[in-house]
């Protein structure tokens, strides 16, 4: 235990690191050189007393002021989950419904939209399966325009995942706030439908409040081919997001 205090010692709190990071900290603050399983039991230690967190993975940083981001999905998100684990076990989507950022916004969403983001090839299907369900009440992949004259509370948007989609931390299928994020500044509907107003306010309130795992946000970025744009979006907005990418 005092080797894993004096290992940490030297790592930032708030600042985000990798096994390998903890592994060579924890080795430089203890006299005898460590074996792996040693290491590796520290790290498990370390978790388990909550002198460290996991902010994904292989990320992990030491509590400061900042959470690990968590949300408590309306029912009606949590029913759409569970008909598509029922209906596509084997297929990975991820869900984000809209009022997840009443947390941030200064004017509060009022009517919720449930967006249900599934693997590219099972897009169709999984619309077809849930339209059964959901008639009147389900869109795929719509304009900005039909998003706003067909819209209902807890309407359901169906759209694309890219395979760089950081995987929930208790569910694989909720949404991280990392892509929320990168989502609000490059995708073509979501982009418009969060008001350019609030941006910033979402923004730098997440990097305050949250630990963020920039390196999976830029490769999100890099997947969905939309680095440059995500880039020009901080800057315009003059949002400081550090880049370990680089």
């Amino acid at each position: 235990m005092q080797n894993i205090q004096k290992g940490l010692s030297a790592i930032e709190p708030g600042r985000t690191f990798s096994r390998e990071e903890y592994y060579a900290a924890i080795q430089n603050g203890s006299e005898m050189l460590l074996k792996e399983d040693a290491l590796a039991y520290s790290l498990r230690r370390a978790l388990s007393d909550g002198d460290i967190v996991r902010v994904s993975w292989n990320q992990y940083a030491i509590p400061a002021k900042k959470r690990i981001y968590r949300h408590d999905y309306s029912e009606a998100a949590k029913e759409v989950a569970a008909k598509m684990q029922e209906a596509f076990s084997d297929v990975r989507f991820q869900i984000f419904e809209l009022i997840q950022l009443n947390e941030f916004v200064n004017h509060l969403i009022a009517h919720n939209t449930i967006f249900l983001y599934v693997e590219n090839d099972v897009v169709d299907y999984a619309f077809d399966a849930l339209k059964r369900e959901y008639a009147g009440r389900i869109m795929l992949k719509p304009s900005i325009t039909e998003y706003y004259r067909y819209l209902l509370d807890d309407e359901i948007v169906v759209g694309r995942l890219p395979s760089e989609s950081p995987k929930g931390l208790e569910q694989p299928w909720e949404t991280r706030l990392e892509k929320i994020l990168v989502d609000i500044a490059v995708d073509k509907l979501l982009s418009q439908i969060v008001p350019a107003g609030e941006y910033r306010n979402i923004f730098t309130d997440s990097i305050d409040r949250y630990f963020l795992d920039t390196k999976g946000m830029f490769r999100y970025t890099k997947r969905k081919g939309a680095e440059e744009k995500f880039r020009a979006f901080l800057g315009k907005y003059k949002i400081n997001l550090e880049d370990d990418e680089q």
